[in-house]
């Protein structure tokens, strides 16, 4: 098969509605990828890192607002940020008072890209 697509709300929705596994929902093999939405509050996004999985990490934000913390230092998240973490990288995310929806796309570290962009 050539393609697919979904629309995200055919996606169920796990952990009480945070978590639309996409890549599950697209039968993608070779990334993993999911969409977040963490209401305003919320401490669902716990800290930590990826290296049992040996994963890079790429987030995309999407809408709303929030704090990211990475190995201790913190920046804020809006739209159109993107952020890449390698997987020894300790990782946590607080949503701001709207609310934040994200996708994180995760790889194999060693995995490498040979494209031309």
């Amino acid at each position: 098969m050539s393609y697919r697509f979904i629309d995200v709300n055919e996606v169920e929705p796990l952990f009480n509605g945070r978590v639309r596994p996409l890549r599950r929902a697209l039968e993608i093999e070779s990334f993993g990828v999911n969409e977040f939405s963490l209401a305003a509050g919320s401490t669902t996004y716990p800290e930590h890192d990826e290296l049992k999985t040996g994963q890079d990490e790429l987030f995309v934000m999407l809408e709303g607002n929030g704090t990211m913390t990475i190995d201790g230092e913190s920046f804020e998240l809006l739209p159109g940020r993107y952020v890449y973490v390698t997987p020894e990288s300790r990782r946590h995310i607080d949503p701001g008072p709207n609310g934040l929806r994200y996708l994180a796309f995760g790889a194999p570290a060693d995995a490498k890209h040979g494209g031309r962009i």
